[in-house]
């Protein structure tokens, strides 16, 4: 036992005199340690940074405190309120009240390149509502009067009034060569439509004929009696301008529309075969 002792010394002292030869205790000498991978220093003296790397300064942040530079000059028109940028919302600033000194000038709408339009001359003379010196002397429609039998005053009235026809409604053998002088040295336009129960049909044909010429007018109607002419309205309207029975009644009694006496019967009668046969 102490034998086996003795040897174990003697190779721990042996060991310890010549060293360890195992590879773990050799990296424990600095001069034979591994050096790290080092990669070659580049060849071009200009050195690139990396990609994505930023290579321009970031920019500063808006100063926070008050500055001493003045503030920037704003171009504004000369109702104050900035023009709006095209492609964006329009903002809408409130008018300034009437009256005040900042009110904006009212400025006429623009005309365009021609300029306002120009009304048409019509060459139809002047109308008259109610001329003057005629008695009676009602506007029927447009451009169409309607009356009693003008005086010479009367017919002098008419032309200056500017009316271009007259039309006399008369029974039948009835002479019209004084009324027609009278209206022909005026410049009047005379006609003639002899008007009574058995011609009722055909005064009204002649008689709505005359009227739609747009030359005849304006025109004055008046009748040797107010019921010829009444007859004559009433029918008229009820055919030309497709009025009612009521409304028609209406219009044509101020005109001398009338169905009393044995005439106006006779006249009443007339009418209804006339709108029977239409």
């Amino acid at each position: 036992m102490l034998r086996k002792m003795l040897l174990t010394a003697s190779a721990v002292l042996l060991v310890g005199a010549v060293g360890c030869r195992h590879r773990c205790c050799h990296l424990n000498d600095p001069d034979k340690r591994p050096r790290p991978y080092l990669p070659e220093p580049p060849r071009n003296s200009i050195l690139l940074p990396p990609a994505g790397v930023p290579t321009t300064p970031a920019p500063s942040p808006p100063p926070t405190g008050s500055s001493n530079f003045p503030p920037p000059a704003l171009d504004l028109p000369p109702g104050g309120s900035p023009a709006p940028k095209s492609g964006g919302p329009e903002v809408l600033y409130p008018e300034s009240p009437p009256g005040s000194s900042s009110a904006r000038p009212t400025q006429p709408p623009p005309q365009g390149i021609l300029g306002a339009p120009v009304k048409p001359q019509t060459p139809e003379p002047p109308k008259s509502t109610t001329p003057s010196g005629v008695s009676g002397a009602i506007k029927v429609k447009d451009g169409l009067f309607a009356g009693r039998k003008p005086t010479l005053d009367g017919f002098d009235a008419l032309k200056t009034a500017g009316f271009r026809a007259v039309v006399y409604l008369h029974p039948n053998g009835q002479d019209v060569s004084a009324i027609k002088d009278m209206a022909a040295s005026r410049g009047l336009t005379f006609h003639a439509i002899e008007t009574t129960p058995e011609t009722l049909s055909a005064a009204l044909t002649e008689f709505n004929r005359v009227t739609a010429d747009r030359l005849n007018r304006p025109a004055y109607v008046f009748g040797e009696d107010d019921l010829r002419a009444g007859a004559v309205w009433y029918l008229h309207l009820r055919t030309v301008d497709s009025f009612g029975d009521d409304a028609a009644r209406l219009r044509a009694k101020p005109l001398g529309l009338s169905d009393q006496g044995d005439e106006g019967r006779a006249f009443a009668l007339a009418i209804q075969s006339v709108l029977e046969s239409r």
